[in-house]
């Protein structure tokens, strides 16, 4: 009974995720370009929170969350551990539209890279050297005019769920730019849709948004890594405690 209800999950989050995206993105997108550069911009942003949200509710998935966004008026890069396709809609939905820095792969979608346009995103071809630094550059250039940005420090999800060691020099940008780094917790997601499959498993997943940690207040950069790897690690295992619990917050 459970294997059918999975089936029947993964073909509504298949066939919804088509229409919402591409169909209802595109008309939101028009509608966006209609109202002008800066309502248009708003308007599609806050759909691309709503969006983020409604893709668990239409799921059926219950997200428990832990702790809360900060100011949206000081600047930050959003840190977070790697599970799931759904990692990406649960931040934007629950922390806030932020671009991320992506493989260039996903800009070959259509709606999708306009998506990443309107969000501010900045994709990478990885192996490419010279492009990659003109990315950073870029990175760096939008964080100084309050851009926020999502990264993933482990490069990869993780298929068991567990946080893996960041990779060195990962929250380098943050550190040489002075910027706050926001670590971001998830559990849960691995479950739902685990790592290379599109089957809805799981009906539970977690956020926890930690404070505001300053790359002023450490040494190094390998210093204030290890401090936000630490502090994502220990939020995943209090969303353990709460979800398993069955709790309503933190």
């Amino acid at each position: 009974m459970r294997k059918i209800v999975n089936m029947l999950r993964t073909i509504w989050f298949l066939v919804g995720a088509f229409i919402y995206i591409f169909i209802y993105g595109s008309f939101v997108l028009l509608i966006g370009l209609l109202l002008g550069k800066e309502n248009g911009r708003k308007f599609v942003l806050k759909q691309i929170e709503i969006f983020g949200r409604l893709a668990f509710k239409l799921l059926g998935v219950k997200v428990y969350v832990c702790g809360k966004k900060p100011d949206v008026s000081e600047n930050y890069i959003i840190a977070c551990n790697h599970q799931s396709i759904l990692d990406i809609p649960l931040v934007l939905g629950y922390v806030g539209p932020t671009p991320f820095i992506a493989k260039k792969e996903l800009g070959k979608f259509p709606v999708i890279n306009l998506y990443l346009k309107y969000l501010g995103s900045e994709l990478i071809d990885r192996g490419n050297i010279r492009q990659t630094a003109l990315v950073i550059r870029e990175v760096m250039k939008k964080l100084g005019q309050g851009y926020h940005f999502i990264i993933f420090p482990e490069g990869t999800r993780s298929p068991d769920g567990e946080v893996h060691p960041f990779k060195p020099r990962s929250l380098e940008i943050a550190y040489k730019s002075k910027v706050s780094v926001l670590p971001v917790s998830i559990w849960g997601n691995h479950l739902v849709i685990p790592k290379n499959k599109l089957t809805v498993q799981g009906n539970k997943t977690g956020i926890f948004i930690n404070e505001l940690v300053n790359p002023e207040d450490f040494a190094s950069e390998e210093e204030m890594r290890i401090h936000v790897e630490n502090l994502i690690r220990t939020g995943v295992e209090k969303l353990k405690e709460v979800i398993n619990d069955e709790k309503s917050g933190c």
